[in-house]
């Protein structure tokens, strides 16, 4: 396969790459502007344009406690991007959770924490999101038929999915530009809900706003619902995580990426409600499923449809996003060896990890005969809370166990603190709203352990090694892909001398702890 790469470079398919270079690499060639739209594209899903109706809930119905309630989650959330931010600085390797947990707790917990990711919520996303786009796109049509044909809409929703994986496929450029503008389409479609609400806000429909009504409670007082609700509103921030090897300047870029995309969103979210709430009472949205949809009808009259679309949009941005960054954590476990090993090469052409990005697509088709997916995803909420507050507990441990370690972000120790402790919060809460959803969750997960022993622990018999082998030959003459190249390329000079691209790209856990410490 090596000399296949020579000849695949000599007759110039190098030239279709996104690095500039004849390196079989994945280049840094994201900058700041990349990590800020990767971050807002995967945050600004379908959610406050469809129901943010939980905060309120939570806030027992008071527009006023739940704009309170929605600064409050984003502080959270800003502690711990942070939190993760310092994480990928310190350790310099994408993967995100993946690779953090796989460098503090071994390969086991790094292992089952890919699993439920690649098996369960990934593939579920994408069946929901995919869904969502199908339903929104079509809806505009079928204004006058009580229900779009089921059939149709899943078959939009895998064109949708098939499309996507292909663009992550076949071009970083092309991915991170598609995000870029789509993450642009998003923020204008909320821009237009902002001004129109600024507007009946100029207007005198102020009656749910002013002091007099704004905290009165119409339910009871339920702050962690408000939390949990506002948490996942703002979930994606991780993202940024996973792909530090392709960014350029990470110290730098990841951690300013995330203060000023965390910020945008925060001010959009604000805006946002304080526009529902100039035409919506507090029980109109606490009933609604499409708050978004159901403003713009009385917003925008017979330009609502255009909502409609923004949705859609927004709901493909955070498809096209999370694969993007998902796609490297199956290609750095495949890297680490607990993937088949083509997973973690690259295509000689388009110098793109294509086996890690359709990885998922069997799986999702699976997951398309079924009708209650966005079950998975429930029931896994107690999973992804508590790997988290794993993650983040990295940083207090390694404070002790590597107290001079060279550390680019260190952040006060407070602040991983106070995250660590509203995730173990959250995930009581969990464990007592929904003990049977928390408990399948966390069996779901136990299942990846025997599937580790077997895949990657087990001393298999040499007639199975030269299968698999034989197997891993195919599927890397089928794709045209190889194993990433010594040397990491950076198309900044200033990257030159970044550690790990001297290396092989990354280190895995024993190197990692052979280093010396300063």
């Amino acid at each position: 396969m090596a000399e296949t790469a020579k000849n695949g470079r000599a007759s110039g398919l190098e030239e279709s790459n996104d690095t500039g270079s004849d390196k079989v690499v994945l280049a840094r060639s994201l900058g700041l502007k990349e990590c800020v739209s990767m971050v807002m594209g995967i945050i600004i899903g379908t959610g406050i344009f469809i129901s943010p109706k939980g905060v309120l809930a939570g806030a027992g119905g008071s527009p006023g406690w739940s704009l309170i309630m929605w600064v409050i989650c984003a502080v959270i959330s800003l502690f711990g991007a942070l939190c993760y931010a310092e994480l990928s600085t310190t350790f310099k390797k994408s993967g995100g959770e993946f690779t953090f947990i796989l460098q503090a707790f071994g390969p086991l917990l790094a292992f089952l924490r890919m699993w439920t990711y690649l098996f369960i919520i990934l593939p579920a996303v994408a069946i929901v999101q995919g869904n969502t786009i199908a339903n929104y796109i079509t809806a505009p049509f079928f204004n006058d038929c009580e229900e779009v044909p089921t059939h149709a809409l899943r078959l939009m929703g895998m064109a949708v999915i098939f499309m996507l994986a292909f663009i992550n496929a076949i071009s970083v450029k092309l991915t991170t530009r598609l995000v870029n503008i789509l993450t642009v389409a998003k923020t204008v479609g909320l821009i237009v809900l902002i001004i129109s609400g600024l507007v009946y806000l100029a207007k005198g429909h102020t009656q749910y706003l002013n002091p007099e009504n704004s905290f009165k409670m119409s339910l009871p007082l339920n702050i962690p619902l408000a939390i949990f609700a506002g948490i996942f509103a703002f979930d994606g921030w991780e993202s940024v995580n996973t792909i530090v090897e392709e960014i350029k300047k990470p110290e730098r870029n990841v951690p300013l990426g995330i203060v000023i995309s965390l910020s945008a969103v925060t001010i959009i979210y604000l805006m946002a409600n304080i526009a529902y709430f100039t035409l919506l009472s507090p029980a109109e949205i606490l009933a609604s499923n499409a708050v978004a949809a159901d403003y713009s009808v009385l917003a925008l009259g017979n330009w609502s449809w255009t909502i409609w679309v923004f949705v859609a949009l927004s709901a493909m941005g955070n498809l096209i996003g999370s694969w993007f960054g998902f796609s490297r954590m199956f290609y750095v476990a495949a890297r680490e060896g607990l993937l088949p090993s083509v997973v973690g090469m690259i295509s000689v052409k388009h110098r793109t990890p294509i086996p890690s990005v359709i990885i998922v697509l069997p799986i999702t088709l699976i997951y398309l005969m079924f009708d209650d997916v966005i079950a998975l995803i429930n029931y896994m909420l107690f999973v992804i809370v508590a790997f988290m507050a794993l993650t983040v507990l990295i940083i207090p441990y390694y404070r002790w166990k590597h107290p001079n370690m060279e550390r680019t972000l260190k952040l006060p120790l407070v602040i991983p603190i106070i995250f660590i402790l509203v995730i173990l919060f959250l995930m009581g809460l969990s464990v007592y709203t929904d003990p049977f959803s928390a408990l399948i969750g966390t069996a779901l997960t136990v299942a990846g352990i025997p599937v580790y022993f077997v895949g990657c622990v087990w001393n298999k018999p040499v007639w199975l090694q030269e299968k698999i082998v034989a197997l891993n030959l195919i599927l890397q003459k089928f794709f045209f892909v190889v194993p990433q190249e010594k040397e990491m390329v950076s198309e900044s000079d200033d990257d030159a001398d970044d550690k790990v691209s001297k290396s092989n790209g990354y280190r895995s856990g024993k190197e990692f702890e052979d280093v010396p410490l300063n």
